[in-house]
């Protein structure tokens, strides 16, 4: 699979996963709306910014940040369910981590490419 496809696909994939999360974020409780909440729906939407960004300019950087807004989202997502949100049960929450574990994959692939193509 080129490196295009694998741009679109995970591309695809975090936008999928905004889908997902959004209305979960929603139930967090109201006091979460400016901190836990935002943080979280900002670290997704980052990464979807970067691979668009990445897609543009094919400047590596790009990558190293969606990696890192990758892992915050994660433990952003662990410390709501950690703190017992009922919109992050086990169930959402092993769902999330599914989801963001397999553009995780991806994405580490992509960035071995990306180091080893020079």
């Amino acid at each position: 699979m080129d490196i295009q496809t694998k741009t679109d696909i995970i591309h695809q994939k975090i936008y999928d996963f905004l889908l997902y999360i959004y209305p979960l974020l929603a139930k967090y409780p109201k006091f979460e709306k400016f901190s836990l909440q935002t943080a979280t729906r900002n670290a997704i939407l980052e990464m979807l910014q970067e691979v668009i960004k990445w897609d543009k300019t094919a400047t590596k950087s790009h990558l190293y940040t969606v990696d890192t807004a990758l892992q915050e989202s994660k433990e952003l997502l662990r410390l709501a369910h950690d703190l017992e949100y009922s919109a992050m049960n086990a169930r959402h929450y092993g769902e999330s981590c599914r989801k963001l574990k397999e553009i995780g994959v991806m994405l580490g692939e992509m960035i071995e490419e990306v180091k080893t193509r020079k």
